[in-house]
Protein backbone atom coordinates (compact mmCIF):
# COMPACT_ATOMS: atom_id res chain seq x y z
CA UNK A 1 0.00 0.00 0.00
CA UNK A 2 2.43 2.66 1.09
CA UNK A 3 6.18 3.33 -0.91
CA UNK A 4 8.61 5.55 0.56
CA UNK A 5 11.70 6.37 -2.61
CA UNK A 6 14.57 7.61 -1.70
CA UNK A 7 14.07 10.69 -1.87
CA UNK A 8 11.19 9.90 1.37
CA UNK A 9 8.72 10.12 -1.35
CA UNK A 10 5.28 8.39 -0.30
CA UNK A 11 2.93 6.78 -2.67
CA UNK A 12 -0.30 5.30 -1.59
CA UNK A 13 -1.23 2.42 -4.45
CA UNK A 14 0.97 3.69 -6.85
CA UNK A 15 -0.31 7.89 -6.14
CA UNK A 16 2.06 10.08 -4.57
CA UNK A 17 0.64 11.76 -1.73
CA UNK A 18 1.56 15.59 -3.09
CA UNK A 19 -0.86 14.42 -6.09
CA UNK A 20 -3.86 13.08 -3.62
CA UNK A 21 -3.23 16.22 -1.99
CA UNK A 22 -3.32 18.61 -4.64
CA UNK A 23 -6.74 16.96 -6.01
CA UNK A 24 -8.77 16.58 -2.98
CA UNK A 25 -6.98 18.86 -0.76
CA UNK A 26 -5.86 18.39 3.26
CA UNK A 27 -7.06 16.76 5.77
CA UNK A 28 -8.12 13.98 3.67
CA UNK A 29 -8.66 10.46 4.12
CA UNK A 30 -7.20 8.09 1.14
CA UNK A 31 -8.45 4.34 1.49
CA UNK A 32 -6.73 1.31 -1.03
CA UNK A 33 -9.16 -1.37 -2.68
CA UNK A 34 -6.82 -3.79 -2.94
CA UNK A 35 -5.68 -4.01 0.53
CA UNK A 36 -9.41 -3.69 2.00
CA UNK A 37 -9.58 -6.95 -0.46
CA UNK A 38 -6.25 -8.18 0.95
CA UNK A 39 -7.01 -8.25 4.55
CA UNK A 40 -10.37 -10.22 3.82
CA UNK A 41 -9.15 -12.72 1.28
CA UNK A 42 -6.33 -13.55 4.29
CA UNK A 43 -8.99 -13.67 6.83
CA UNK A 44 -11.03 -15.89 4.54
CA UNK A 45 -8.75 -18.43 4.66
CA UNK A 46 -7.39 -18.43 7.43
CA UNK A 47 -11.05 -19.08 9.11
CA UNK A 48 -12.12 -21.68 6.31
CA UNK A 49 -8.77 -23.79 6.70
CA UNK A 50 -9.57 -24.83 10.26
CA UNK A 51 -13.90 -24.09 10.25
CA UNK A 52 -15.85 -25.24 7.09
CA UNK A 53 -18.98 -23.96 8.83
CA UNK A 54 -17.82 -20.80 9.78
CA UNK A 55 -19.46 -17.01 9.32
CA UNK A 56 -17.62 -13.90 9.11
CA UNK A 57 -19.30 -10.61 9.90
CA UNK A 58 -17.54 -7.06 9.14
CA UNK A 59 -18.09 -4.40 12.21
CA UNK A 60 -19.47 -2.15 10.39
CA UNK A 61 -19.01 0.76 12.88
CA UNK A 62 -15.24 0.40 12.00
CA UNK A 63 -15.93 2.51 8.79
CA UNK A 64 -19.43 3.12 7.23
CA UNK A 65 -18.88 4.67 3.83
CA UNK A 66 -21.22 2.49 1.05
CA UNK A 67 -18.08 2.29 -1.09
CA UNK A 68 -16.29 0.10 1.63
CA UNK A 69 -19.48 -1.40 2.43
CA UNK A 70 -19.85 -2.92 -1.33
CA UNK A 71 -16.76 -4.06 -1.33
CA UNK A 72 -17.10 -5.98 1.98
CA UNK A 73 -20.53 -7.38 0.61
CA UNK A 74 -19.08 -8.43 -2.73
CA UNK A 75 -16.37 -10.51 -0.64
CA UNK A 76 -19.48 -12.52 0.98
CA UNK A 77 -19.41 -11.51 4.22
CA UNK A 78 -22.36 -10.41 6.53
CA UNK A 79 -22.54 -7.60 8.59
CA UNK A 80 -22.21 -6.59 12.28
CA UNK A 81 -24.55 -3.93 13.39
CA UNK A 82 -24.78 -1.53 16.52
CA UNK A 83 -27.07 1.24 16.00
CA UNK A 84 -30.48 1.41 13.67
CA UNK A 85 -28.43 3.52 11.13
CA UNK A 86 -26.14 0.62 10.53
CA UNK A 87 -28.44 -1.45 10.18
CA UNK A 88 -30.24 0.33 7.66
CA UNK A 89 -27.31 0.89 5.76
CA UNK A 90 -26.61 -2.94 5.69
CA UNK A 91 -29.75 -3.62 4.41
CA UNK A 92 -29.16 -1.19 1.70
CA UNK A 93 -26.56 -2.68 0.79
CA UNK A 94 -27.92 -5.89 0.73
CA UNK A 95 -25.80 -7.71 3.30
CA UNK A 96 -26.85 -11.38 3.52
CA UNK A 97 -29.90 -11.69 6.73
CA UNK A 98 -28.58 -15.22 7.61
CA UNK A 99 -24.93 -14.12 8.01
CA UNK A 100 -25.84 -10.08 9.77
CA UNK A 101 -26.27 -9.69 13.04
CA UNK A 102 -27.47 -6.81 15.37
CA UNK A 103 -25.96 -5.99 18.95
CA UNK A 104 -26.73 -2.92 20.57
CA UNK A 105 -26.75 -1.63 24.45
CA UNK A 106 -28.98 0.26 26.40
CA UNK A 107 -31.06 0.32 23.03
CA UNK A 108 -34.47 2.71 22.47
CA UNK A 109 -37.76 0.45 21.80
CA UNK A 110 -37.26 2.44 18.52
CA UNK A 111 -33.73 1.13 18.30
CA UNK A 112 -35.40 -2.36 18.36
CA UNK A 113 -38.22 -1.34 16.10
CA UNK A 114 -35.28 -0.91 13.15
CA UNK A 115 -33.16 -4.31 14.30
CA UNK A 116 -35.92 -6.28 14.77
CA UNK A 117 -37.56 -5.49 11.01
CA UNK A 118 -34.03 -5.71 9.49
CA UNK A 119 -34.49 -9.47 10.02
CA UNK A 120 -30.95 -9.66 11.14
CA UNK A 121 -30.26 -12.26 14.06
CA UNK A 122 -30.47 -10.27 17.48
CA UNK A 123 -27.98 -10.60 19.84
CA UNK A 124 -29.57 -8.79 23.55
CA UNK A 125 -27.06 -7.31 26.10
CA UNK A 126 -29.90 -7.94 28.58
CA UNK A 127 -32.62 -10.76 28.69
CA UNK A 128 -34.86 -8.17 31.04
CA UNK A 129 -35.17 -6.60 27.51
CA UNK A 130 -37.09 -9.51 25.99
CA UNK A 131 -40.21 -8.04 26.45
CA UNK A 132 -39.44 -4.69 24.61
CA UNK A 133 -38.43 -7.29 21.75
CA UNK A 134 -41.32 -9.22 21.71
CA UNK A 135 -43.54 -5.84 22.22
CA UNK A 136 -42.44 -5.50 18.57
CA UNK A 137 -42.13 -8.43 17.23
CA UNK A 138 -39.95 -12.22 17.45
CA UNK A 139 -36.83 -12.63 15.52
CA UNK A 140 -36.21 -16.09 14.42
CA UNK A 141 -32.97 -16.74 15.97
CA UNK A 142 -32.05 -14.99 18.89
CA UNK A 143 -28.51 -14.58 20.95
CA UNK A 144 -27.03 -13.33 24.12
CA UNK A 145 -23.83 -11.43 24.89
CA UNK A 146 -22.60 -12.95 27.70
CA UNK A 147 -19.54 -11.04 30.19
CA UNK A 148 -17.23 -14.18 30.77
CA UNK A 149 -15.72 -11.35 33.92
CA UNK A 150 -12.68 -11.41 31.77
CA UNK A 151 -11.40 -8.45 29.19
CA UNK A 152 -8.77 -7.39 27.44
CA UNK A 153 -7.57 -4.57 24.66
CA UNK A 154 -4.73 -2.65 23.42
CA UNK A 155 -5.51 -0.26 25.65
CA UNK A 156 -8.15 0.67 28.77
CA UNK A 157 -10.29 2.30 26.45
CA UNK A 158 -11.39 -0.28 24.30
CA UNK A 159 -11.64 -3.54 26.65
CA UNK A 160 -15.12 -4.46 26.09
CA UNK A 161 -15.17 -7.55 29.13
CA UNK A 162 -14.93 -7.76 32.47
CA UNK A 163 -16.13 -6.27 35.79
CA UNK A 164 -16.20 -2.35 34.82
CA UNK A 165 -17.84 -3.15 31.15
CA UNK A 166 -21.02 -1.83 30.36
CA UNK A 167 -21.43 -4.93 27.78
CA UNK A 168 -23.64 -8.40 28.08
CA UNK A 169 -25.29 -10.14 30.87
CA UNK A 170 -22.63 -11.47 33.62
CA UNK A 171 -21.85 -15.19 33.13
CA UNK A 172 -23.82 -16.21 36.43
CA UNK A 173 -27.04 -15.26 34.97
CA UNK A 174 -26.65 -17.15 31.46
CA UNK A 175 -28.47 -19.77 32.20
CA UNK A 176 -32.15 -17.03 33.15
CA UNK A 177 -31.57 -15.55 30.26
CA UNK A 178 -31.84 -18.49 27.89
CA UNK A 179 -34.34 -20.12 29.71
CA UNK A 180 -36.23 -17.05 29.55
CA UNK A 181 -36.15 -17.05 26.05
CA UNK A 182 -37.14 -20.57 25.68
CA UNK A 183 -40.22 -19.91 28.38
CA UNK A 184 -41.57 -16.65 25.55
CA UNK A 185 -40.91 -19.56 22.77
CA UNK A 186 -37.69 -19.14 21.11
CA UNK A 187 -36.62 -21.86 19.50
CA UNK A 188 -33.19 -21.14 17.69
CA UNK A 189 -29.97 -19.97 19.48
CA UNK A 190 -26.79 -18.39 18.95
CA UNK A 191 -24.47 -16.84 21.90
CA UNK A 192 -21.64 -14.55 21.41
CA UNK A 193 -18.99 -12.96 23.50
CA UNK A 194 -16.60 -9.98 23.30
CA UNK A 195 -14.08 -8.85 25.42
CA UNK A 196 -12.20 -6.35 23.99
CA UNK A 197 -10.01 -4.84 21.18
CA UNK A 198 -6.87 -4.43 18.88
CA UNK A 199 -5.70 -8.02 20.17
CA UNK A 200 -2.29 -9.28 18.47
CA UNK A 201 -1.73 -12.70 20.65
CA UNK A 202 -3.53 -15.74 18.95
CA UNK A 203 -3.79 -17.80 22.14
CA UNK A 204 -6.26 -15.44 23.61
CA UNK A 205 -8.50 -16.04 21.13
CA UNK A 206 -8.38 -19.76 21.65
CA UNK A 207 -9.01 -18.41 25.45
CA UNK A 208 -11.83 -16.97 25.30
CA UNK A 209 -13.33 -19.68 23.38
CA UNK A 210 -12.55 -21.65 25.91
CA UNK A 211 -14.21 -19.85 28.69
CA UNK A 212 -17.31 -19.55 26.15
CA UNK A 213 -17.14 -23.21 26.23
CA UNK A 214 -17.15 -23.57 29.53
CA UNK A 215 -19.61 -21.14 30.31
CA UNK A 216 -21.63 -23.22 28.44
CA UNK A 217 -21.44 -26.38 29.73
CA UNK A 218 -21.17 -25.57 33.15
CA UNK A 219 -24.65 -23.27 32.87
CA UNK A 220 -26.80 -24.48 29.58
CA UNK A 221 -26.24 -28.17 29.28
CA UNK A 222 -29.26 -29.00 30.85
CA UNK A 223 -31.73 -26.72 28.54
CA UNK A 224 -30.53 -28.97 25.39
CA UNK A 225 -29.95 -26.03 23.37
CA UNK A 226 -28.43 -26.50 19.79
CA UNK A 227 -26.83 -23.62 19.14
CA UNK A 228 -26.84 -22.38 15.29
CA UNK A 229 -23.65 -20.58 16.08
CA UNK A 230 -20.84 -19.21 18.66
CA UNK A 231 -19.65 -16.07 18.33
CA UNK A 232 -16.47 -15.05 20.02
CA UNK A 233 -16.50 -11.14 19.16
CA UNK A 234 -14.17 -9.88 16.88
CA UNK A 235 -11.00 -7.99 18.55
CA UNK A 236 -8.17 -9.35 15.87
CA UNK A 237 -5.72 -6.37 16.09
CA UNK A 238 -3.25 -4.73 13.43
CA UNK A 239 -0.12 -3.23 14.58
CA UNK A 240 0.41 0.37 15.06
CA UNK A 241 3.78 0.63 15.80
CA UNK A 242 7.05 -0.80 14.03
CA UNK A 243 7.85 -2.90 17.76
CA UNK A 244 4.59 -5.13 17.07
CA UNK A 245 3.92 -7.97 14.64
CA UNK A 246 0.97 -8.32 12.99
CA UNK A 247 -1.53 -10.99 14.00
CA UNK A 248 -0.93 -14.70 13.12
CA UNK A 249 -4.69 -15.27 11.83
CA UNK A 250 -3.88 -18.99 10.96
CA UNK A 251 -2.31 -19.40 13.80
CA UNK A 252 -5.48 -17.84 15.77
CA UNK A 253 -7.48 -19.43 14.06
CA UNK A 254 -5.60 -23.28 14.64
CA UNK A 255 -5.78 -22.67 18.25
CA UNK A 256 -9.35 -22.09 17.95
CA UNK A 257 -9.90 -24.73 15.94
CA UNK A 258 -8.06 -27.28 19.01
CA UNK A 259 -10.61 -25.75 21.04
CA UNK A 260 -13.46 -25.67 19.38
CA UNK A 261 -14.37 -29.06 17.94
CA UNK A 262 -13.82 -31.77 20.60
CA UNK A 263 -15.58 -29.65 23.25
CA UNK A 264 -18.67 -28.72 21.05
CA UNK A 265 -18.70 -32.95 19.85
CA UNK A 266 -18.22 -33.35 23.72
CA UNK A 267 -21.20 -31.49 24.80
CA UNK A 268 -23.67 -32.53 22.18
CA UNK A 269 -24.71 -28.74 21.52
CA UNK A 270 -25.10 -28.91 17.70
CA UNK A 271 -23.22 -28.43 14.68
CA UNK A 272 -22.80 -24.23 15.45
CA UNK A 273 -20.86 -22.61 13.24
CA UNK A 274 -17.70 -19.93 14.36
CA UNK A 275 -18.94 -16.66 13.86
CA UNK A 276 -16.74 -13.55 14.40
CA UNK A 277 -17.23 -9.92 13.53
CA UNK A 278 -13.94 -8.15 13.33
CA UNK A 279 -13.91 -4.18 12.13
CA UNK A 280 -10.08 -3.36 12.60
CA UNK A 281 -8.40 -6.07 11.52
CA UNK A 282 -10.79 -5.28 7.68
CA UNK A 283 -10.37 -1.76 7.65
CA UNK A 284 -7.72 -0.38 9.79
CA UNK A 285 -4.75 -0.07 7.85
CA UNK A 286 -6.95 0.34 4.41
CA UNK A 287 -6.48 4.06 5.28
CA UNK A 288 -4.73 7.17 5.52
CA UNK A 289 -5.28 10.41 6.65
CA UNK A 290 -3.17 12.82 4.83
CA UNK A 291 -2.61 16.17 6.85
CA UNK A 292 -0.49 19.45 6.45
CA UNK A 293 1.75 20.87 8.45
CA UNK A 294 0.71 24.36 9.70
CA UNK A 295 3.74 25.44 11.44
CA UNK A 296 6.77 24.28 14.00
CA UNK A 297 6.43 26.34 16.96
CA UNK A 298 9.09 26.30 19.78
CA UNK A 299 8.01 26.55 23.32
CA UNK A 300 8.92 24.45 26.63
CA UNK A 301 8.92 21.84 23.98
CA UNK A 302 8.62 21.62 20.18
CA UNK A 303 5.13 21.56 18.66
CA UNK A 304 4.46 20.38 15.08
CA UNK A 305 1.18 21.73 14.05
CA UNK A 306 -1.36 20.08 11.49
CA UNK A 307 -4.60 20.73 10.19
CA UNK A 308 -6.15 17.07 11.16
CA UNK A 309 -6.89 17.54 14.63
CA UNK A 310 -8.58 15.57 17.19
CA UNK A 311 -12.17 16.31 14.78
CA UNK A 312 -10.75 14.40 12.61
CA UNK A 313 -8.30 11.49 14.25
CA UNK A 314 -9.66 11.43 18.31
CA UNK A 315 -8.00 8.23 18.77
CA UNK A 316 -5.28 9.77 20.04
CA UNK A 317 -7.01 12.02 22.31
CA UNK A 318 -9.81 10.05 23.28
CA UNK A 319 -7.17 6.55 24.25
CA UNK A 320 -3.72 8.06 23.93
CA UNK A 321 -3.69 5.72 21.03
CA UNK A 322 -0.47 5.68 18.64
CA UNK A 323 -0.55 6.02 14.74
CA UNK A 324 2.90 5.96 13.03
CA UNK A 325 3.02 9.85 11.05
CA UNK A 326 5.47 10.02 8.50
CA UNK A 327 6.17 12.95 7.16
CA UNK A 328 6.29 13.51 2.95
CA UNK A 329 9.96 14.10 2.07
CA UNK A 330 11.25 14.30 5.11
CA UNK A 331 13.57 11.45 6.90
CA UNK A 332 12.44 10.09 10.22
CA UNK A 333 14.57 10.15 12.81
CA UNK A 334 17.13 12.63 13.97
CA UNK A 335 18.49 14.51 17.34
CA UNK A 336 15.25 16.97 17.33
CA UNK A 337 12.04 15.65 19.23
CA UNK A 338 8.47 16.89 18.38
CA UNK A 339 5.11 16.54 20.11
CA UNK A 340 2.52 16.95 16.67
CA UNK A 341 -0.76 18.64 17.49
CA UNK A 342 -3.68 19.66 15.78
CA UNK A 343 -5.62 23.00 15.74
CA UNK A 344 -8.56 22.14 17.79
CA UNK A 345 -8.78 24.49 21.24
CA UNK A 346 -8.32 21.51 23.82
CA UNK A 347 -4.52 20.31 25.18
CA UNK A 348 -5.63 16.87 24.83
CA UNK A 349 -5.29 17.74 20.86
CA UNK A 350 -1.70 15.59 20.63
CA UNK A 351 -0.30 12.54 19.47
CA UNK A 352 1.44 10.29 22.26
CA UNK A 353 4.85 10.17 22.65
CA UNK A 354 7.71 11.99 20.78
CA UNK A 355 8.19 11.80 16.89
CA UNK A 356 11.90 12.57 15.33
CA UNK A 357 11.90 14.18 12.14
CA UNK A 358 14.68 15.56 9.86
CA UNK A 359 14.02 19.71 9.47
CA UNK A 360 10.09 19.20 9.11
CA UNK A 361 8.27 23.23 7.96
CA UNK A 362 4.98 24.11 7.06
CA UNK A 363 3.57 22.82 4.11
CA UNK A 364 5.25 19.45 4.31
CA UNK A 365 2.51 17.04 3.98
CA UNK A 366 2.02 14.37 6.90
CA UNK A 367 0.72 10.99 6.05
CA UNK A 368 -1.13 9.31 10.01
CA UNK A 369 -1.24 5.52 8.85
CA UNK A 370 -3.94 3.29 9.97
CA UNK A 371 -6.67 5.45 9.52
CA UNK A 372 -9.20 3.39 7.99
CA UNK A 373 -11.09 2.15 10.18
CA UNK A 374 -12.48 4.11 13.44
CA UNK A 375 -11.44 7.93 12.26
CA UNK A 376 -14.09 9.31 9.32
CA UNK A 377 -17.18 7.67 11.96
CA UNK A 378 -15.62 9.01 14.81
CA UNK A 379 -14.80 12.20 13.38
CA UNK A 380 -17.02 15.66 14.69
CA UNK A 381 -17.50 19.39 13.57
CA UNK A 382 -16.27 20.31 17.01
CA UNK A 383 -14.80 23.77 16.89
CA UNK A 384 -16.82 23.90 14.03
CA UNK A 385 -14.18 22.41 11.91
CA UNK A 386 -15.24 20.61 8.69
CA UNK A 387 -15.18 17.20 8.02
CA UNK A 388 -12.78 16.06 5.37
CA UNK A 389 -13.17 14.35 2.33
CA UNK A 390 -12.97 10.68 1.83
CA UNK A 391 -11.41 8.98 -1.48
CA UNK A 392 -10.50 5.50 -2.61
CA UNK A 393 -7.70 4.38 -4.72
CA UNK A 394 -8.86 1.33 -6.79
CA UNK A 395 -8.39 0.05 -10.28
CA UNK A 396 -9.04 3.62 -12.26
CA UNK A 397 -7.36 5.50 -9.88
CA UNK A 398 -8.34 7.74 -6.58
CA UNK A 399 -11.65 8.90 -6.83
CA UNK A 400 -14.02 10.74 -4.42
CA UNK A 401 -16.48 8.56 -2.33
CA UNK A 402 -17.68 11.73 0.15
CA UNK A 403 -17.01 15.27 -0.39
CA UNK A 404 -15.71 17.46 2.36
CA UNK A 405 -18.23 19.16 4.54
CA UNK A 406 -18.75 23.21 3.48
CA UNK A 407 -19.30 25.66 6.53
CA UNK A 408 -22.59 26.05 5.33
CA UNK A 409 -23.14 21.82 6.83
CA UNK A 410 -21.78 22.74 9.75
CA UNK A 411 -25.07 24.72 10.73
CA UNK A 412 -27.51 23.65 7.64
CA UNK A 413 -30.08 21.69 10.25
CA UNK A 414 -30.08 25.15 12.21
CA UNK A 415 -34.07 26.67 12.33
CA UNK A 416 -34.40 29.81 10.82
CA UNK A 417 -30.52 30.30 10.01
CA UNK A 418 -28.05 29.97 7.01
CA UNK A 419 -24.18 30.79 7.00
Amino acid sequence: MFKIDNNHEISIDGISVRDLAKEFGTPVYVYSKKKLQENINNLKTAVSTHFPNHRIQYAVKANTNPHILKIVQESGLGADCSSPIEALISKKMEFPKDRSTYTGNFESISDFKVAVDSGYILNLDDYHRLDDVLSIGKPEVLSFRVNPGIGRGGFEGIVTGGNDAKFGIPYEQVREAYKAAIDKGFTRFGIHMMTGSNILEPFYFAEITQKLLYIIEEYLLDLDIKFEFINIGGGLGIPYTDQEQPLDVNQTFKLVSDVFHNKVKELNIGEPALMIEPGRYIAGNIGALISEVTHVKSSYRNYLGIDAGMSTLIRPALYKAYHEILINGRQTGGDTAYRICGPICENSDIHPVDRYYNNPKAGDLAVIKNAGGYSFVMSSNYNNRIRPAEVLIDESGARLIRKADEPSDVFKNVVDFSL
